[in-house]
């Protein structure tokens, strides 16, 4: 080891260097060069590799940031769109609202002028009506007083033990005209108005001498001709209470019609209801026949007013009362 190595250099003027050498050291100074030429090339690698992945790592956020500006673009565009279409939304709008406004206007218009027009309308269906009423009532009136029948007025029945201010009603002409009309009508609805059966009257009510044993005697009702089995009809609407073979009347119906009146059908050749049945004005109830002590096809007819016997001539000539007795409206109704 203590071997030494001679290195001589010699130059061009002659003159030589020499240097000498421990075997020892000069290993020893290989292997540190040697170990620093690893060193620094291992420097040298990491040195790079940091390099080449800042590099990327740069590129990256180049990336990264061009794609943030692209987003920020969009952005804006989509914020400038936004705004466009909010605009013209709202020019939109504006536009509807003013096109429903003047339709609008345009239906209140045309609805204040139907409305017009409907009141005078009503006005005139009004007027039209009262006059309407006006003549039926006189026409009610007229029918009952030939016939004798005296009518309850509305209003007359004034309440005993009863006090305290009075304050006039203010009731429209048409309202009481109609408790008027309305008050005639509950009067008639149960008289018995008009003929059973068309026929001629042969023996009146009152006085007279008895066909059969040819004496005198009172007759309760009127004689009415007919044609063998022909109809004969109710008078008034009302409840059966008799139907059966009567001895003297034949084939005999009696009907309640309430209010006092009572009406009686004899000598029919049949009957075609029964007691306790319920029966409309103009219904048949039965035919003509000469049924019981009779001289021949013909219809008893009597009306009892509180069981005593009337005239049935006067009610019998009423028989278009219903007819003209149209339906009239409860209430017109004006609109506000």
């Amino acid at each position: 080891m203590n071997e030494r190595f001679h290195i001589i250099i010699t130059g061009e003027s002659g003159h030589s260097s020499s240097f000498q050498f421990s075997k020892k050291k000069l290993f020893l100074t290989i292997i540190a060069s040697f170990s620093s030429f690893l060193v620094i090339s291992a420097l040298v690698f990491f040195t790079s590799g940091s390099y080449f992945s800042n590099q990327q790592l740069c590129e990256q956020l180049d990336t990264l940031q061009a794609q943030v500006d692209e987003h920020e673009r969009t952005k804006a565009s989509y914020h400038t769109e936004v705004e466009r279409l909010e605009k013209l939304n709202q020019q939109h709008l504006a536009a509807l609202q003013q096109d429903y406004d003047f339709k609008l206007n345009t239906l209140k218009a045309q609805f204040d002028v139907d409305n017009t027009t409907l009141q005078m309308e009503n006005v005139e269906l009004m007027n039209t009506a009262i006059k309407d009423l006006n003549a039926r009532s006189e026409l009610i009136e007229s029918v009952m007083d030939n016939i004798g029948v005296k009518i309850i007025k509305s209003g007359q029945d004034t309440s005993a033990n009863s006090g305290g201010p009075f304050i006039p009603v203010q009731t429209a002409p048409y309202d009481e005209l109609m408790k008027k009309v309305d008050n005639y009508l509950r009067t008639i609805k149960g008289m018995p108005l008009g003929k059973p059966v068309d026929g001629l009257i042969t023996s009146r009510f009152g006085n007279r001498t008895d066909p059969l044993n040819k004496q005198k005697g009172f007759h309760e009702g009127v004689d009415i001709r007919g044609k063998h089995g022909s109809d004969i009809r109710a008078t008034a609407t009302g409840k059966v209470i008799k139907a059966f073979e009567n001895a003297g009347y034949g084939n005999y119906v009696e009907i309640d019609h309430g209010n006092g009146y009572r009406t009686v059908y004899a000598h029919m050749k049949n009957y075609l209801v029964n007691k306790g049945e319920h029966v409309k004005q103009g219904q048949v109830i039965g035919q003509v026949g000469s049924t019981g002590r009779s001289t021949g096809p013909h219809l008893h007819y009597e009306i009892r007013l509180n069981k005593k016997p009337v005239s049935p001539v006067k009610f019998m000539k009423i028989s278009n009362l219903r007819r003209s007795l149209k339906a009239v409206p409860k209430k017109l109704y004006v609109q506000n």
